[in-house]
This record gives structure tokens, sequence and C-alpha cells, in this order.
């Protein structure tokens, strides 16, 4: 009965929406990029996408991708690296977000 109130997978996509997510596909390569959207086959669409190098330098500037969601292995959100950004890193902790794990506990979907 708990169930309800926990979030889906497509509940984080949304709330990734026009912020930066790392994504890894199957064959291990990684992206980086902004996600700009995702339908229910969790189909991605990047911008400014950059192919990520193991060692996570840029390898490649891709811009615009498409990425198909049976491929995708996992999407991450993520963190820009300007001090703008980082600015806002504590506003989401605070905001509502009160009833969320107690320590230990495993997060499921």
């Amino acid at each position: 009965m708990g169930m309800v109130d926990k979030l889906k997978p497509l509940d984080i996509l949304n709330k990734s929406l026009k912020s930066p997510v790392i994504v890894k596909i199957r064959g291990g390569r990684e992206f980086r990029g902004v996600l700009d959207g995702y339908d229910l086959h969790m189909n991605l669409v990047l911008s400014d996408a950059e192919e990520l190098d193991k060692d996570t330098s840029v390898k490649n500037l891709m811009g615009e991708i498409l990425l198909r969601g049976d491929n995708v292995v996992y999407v991450s959100p993520t963190e820009q690296k300007e001090t703008k950004k980082r600015k806002g890193k504590g506003e989401s902790k605070g905001s509502g977000e009160g009833k969320g794990k107690e320590p230990g506990e495993k997060e499921t979907w």
C-alpha cells in the first residue's frame, strides 16, 4: 500500500527535465547532456550532449542526440560544474523531501 507515494521511473525523468544528466547505454558508452525530452519507451533526447571517456573526460561533442530507450542502462541526474548552478544545490533538499529514506534503507522502485 505504501507504493502509491513512491516515485516511479518516469517521475525521476520528469524531475530531471531541462537538467544535466549522465546516461549510460549498452556497450558501456556514457553521455552527458541536458535532458530535453523522453517518452514511455524511455527514448531520451539530450541537448548539448557529449560522449564521455572512461575517465569522464569529454571524448566527443555531439550536440543534440536521441538515445533509444532499449539501449539505456541508467540515467543519472547530475550537476553542472558551473558555480551559478552550485548555489541552488541545497534548494531541492529542503523542499518537501522530509519523508525521505531512513539511514541505511535501500531505495527501491
